[in-house]
């Protein structure tokens, strides 16, 4: 993911638009080519879950936490910018495959339901946060601070989080669908 400094790049394009018959050579052919002070841009180490049932069939049952594994350290997100960013998080309704009309609803706590289902994320190290103090949040389909959160700092370019994910499936769903989520992080500079 990376975010380049448009509107100045832009401004910068127009300004120099009056300087261009200057500029211009015999082929009638300008070239100008700008790069932005700041560079955002994050990695993930993993990007796709598939939670399992003991058996490992990829089949889950409902009422019943998954947890990625390994449960803290499953994937790393690394600041490959050269910008100190925050990071945000957002989710949205898991959805059959075969047929979008059908969905689970992404909780706004972390609890479940009928067709309601939790997520929640927990940073490596981190075991403050969360209603339960345990490190996990739930992700939500509002964007909610990932990194840092309340008083910490920011991603330096070249660091690196580690974390994991929590499912809770709804307590009754209809079985035999293949259902997916997509959970978005972004960064923006700090």
């Amino acid at each position: 993911m990376k975010a380049g400094i448009l509107s100045i790049a832009l401004a910068l394009m127009l300004v120099l638009s009056s300087f261009l018959p200057l500029l211009a050579d015999d082929t009638g052919t300008i070239t100008i080519t700008m790069t932005g002070a700041d560079e955002i841009s994050i990695t993930l180490s993993k990007t796709s879950w598939g939670p399992e049932d003991a058996a490992g069939t990829g089949i889950v049952s409902s009422d019943t936490t998954y947890l990625t594994s390994p449960p803290i350290e499953w994937c790393k997100l690394t600041n490959t910018g050269n910008a100190n960013v925050n990071t945000f998080v957002v989710g949205e309704d898991a959805k059959w495959v075969n047929n979008s009309a059908y969905k689970w609803t992404l909780s706004s706590n972390g609890t479940n339901g009928d067709n309601i289902y939790g997520l929640w994320f927990r940073i490596s190290g981190d075991t403050t946060r969360g209603p339960n103090h345990d490190g996990y949040v739930p992700i939500t389909t509002t964007q909610d601070e990932f990194w840092p959160y309340s008083g910490g700092s920011s991603l330096a370019p070249g660091d690196t989080k580690q974390f994991g994910l929590k499912l809770l499936t709804p307590t009754l769903f209809h079985g035999g669908r293949e259902m997916r989520t997509h959970i978005t992080i972004n960064a923006v500079a700090a």
